[in-house]
């Protein structure tokens, strides 16, 4: 007897970026291009619409970061790690982010987050 698996398809992502931010719009850009299936719903912090979508993020420092919430969650994610939520649902980029995910390496993500933006960000404040 043959056991039938199914594949879980990761929730729609909602992308909170800075328009006004080169290295935020280059990592939207970059994860519009790749996201075939319409998983990852981009959204700029200067659209007064956000927080009616995303109450959740209300209180954040928006402009230092990309910020993200998973729409079946809710769950926030913030710089290396929203950009590990993204590359889940892009496809050929989910096994990356299984492999950067690992105990050890997620903190890799986060450190080439922070070197990658390091000056390109409106906001000089310190990173999580």
């Amino acid at each position: 007897m043959t056991e039938k698996r199914e594949i879980v398809t990761p929730s729609v992502l909602l992308i909170a970026y800075d328009v006004e931010c080169p290295f935020c719009r280059s990592v939207a850009d970059w994860a519009r291009e790749r996201d075939t299936r319409g998983q990852i719903v981009f959204f700029p912090i200067q659209n007064p619409e956000l927080l009616r979508m995303a109450p959740e993020l209300g209180g954040f420092p928006l402009h230092e970061a990309i910020h993200c919430i998973d729409a079946s969650t809710r769950r926030i994610f913030v710089a290396g790690d929203a950009w590990l939520q993204m590359a889940r649902r892009l496809p050929g980029w989910r096994w990356r982010a299984c492999l950067l995910s690992i105990p050890g390496l997620s903190g890799l993500t986060r450190y080439l987050y922070r070197r990658r933006s390091a000056g390109k960000c409106r906001s000089k404040a310190e990173w999580r």
